[in-house]
């Protein structure tokens, strides 16, 4: 056999195998991109499957989202309606605020003057305070010198009814006397003519004031006696608060410490009570 035809029958069963390869080959290819074809289709469906479901969950989401975006426009809408009232409040504010400074200025500057006024009113009522004192020192200047007045009055009125009562009693005794000149056996009676006490002055007070059932006197119980130097037939003269002379007593029944009087005169208008004082002498 000829190089050649070997060489060509060699190249043929190299071919041969090739093919077998290649027909192999593409048997093995075509099941397996078959089977791959198979699997896409497959996933392909499932796809446009969970495509589907997909477009259906936007689609609720979107509904969803344009609804929250209708209501976040509402509330954009409101908020900017708020806003715009909050602004125009600002301004009123604002407005409000110049004005109340205005007023502030002005109370201030009122307050000012008022502070002068009150400056002035304080300085005058000061002077006024002054003339206020000065004027109530010289009152009462004037009424201690009235009062002093009063009661040199008073006092001088008493000594007019003392000598009075003095002189009405020197009077008495002087008719007296003239009684027993007159009429000599009258003499037993001089006895009984009130006394009064001889010696240092003697003080006391009423203790107890009453009348007389059988003659209607004013009879007095002092609280003077034996002790202090009372008799019987003594003369005692009453005081009130040692300035105002109310009349006279004649003592008639006299123990240790007590003794009865009857009341032989009274100032006309005056009356004895219990506590007025009892003096043994005139201006005593």
């Amino acid at each position: 056999m000829h190089i050649l035809t070997k060489v060509f029958v060699l190249f043929a069963a190299v071919l041969s195998i090739m093919m077998a390869a290649l027909a192999i080959s593409y048997s093995v290819n075509a099941d397996r991109i078959r089977a791959g074809y198979e699997n896409a289709l497959e996933r392909s469906a499932a796809d446009k499957s969970a495509l589907e479901s997909y477009k259906a969950v936007a689609g609720q989401e979107r509904a969803t989202l344009q609804e929250d975006l209708s209501s976040l426009q509402d509330e954009l809408a409101s908020r900017e309606s708020e806003i715009r009232r909050l602004e125009t409040a600002n301004t009123e504010l604002r407005i409000s605020l110049r004005q109340a400074e205005a007023a502030r200025e002005s109370i201030s500057s009122k307050i000012a003057q008022l502070g002068v006024t009150t400056e002035t009113q304080a300085n005058i009522i000061d002077d006024y305070k002054d003339e206020l004192s000065r004027l109530r020192e010289a009152e009462r200047g004037y009424r201690d010198e009235k009062i002093d007045l009063e009661k040199q009055l008073g006092d001088l009125e008493s000594q007019v009814i003392v000598y009075e009562q003095v002189k009405r009693a020197l009077q008495e005794q002087l008719e007296e006397v003239r009684r027993l000149v007159d009429n000599p056996s009258g003499a037993t009676e001089t006895a009984r003519v009130a006394q009064e006490i001889p010696g240092p002055p003697i003080s006391g007070r009423i203790d107890e004031v009453r009348a007389d059932p059988n003659t209607g006197d004013t009879l007095v119980k002092i609280n003077l006696g034996t002790n202090d130097r009372i008799s019987d037939n003594t003369r005692m003269y009453v005081h009130r608060d040692n300035e105002v002379y109310l009349g006279e007593l004649v003592v008639f029944r006299v123990d240790l410490n007590h003794a009865v009087a009857r009341v032989s005169y009274t100032v006309p208008g005056q009356r004895i009570r219990v506590g007025d004082q009892v003096l043994s002498r005139l201006g005593s």
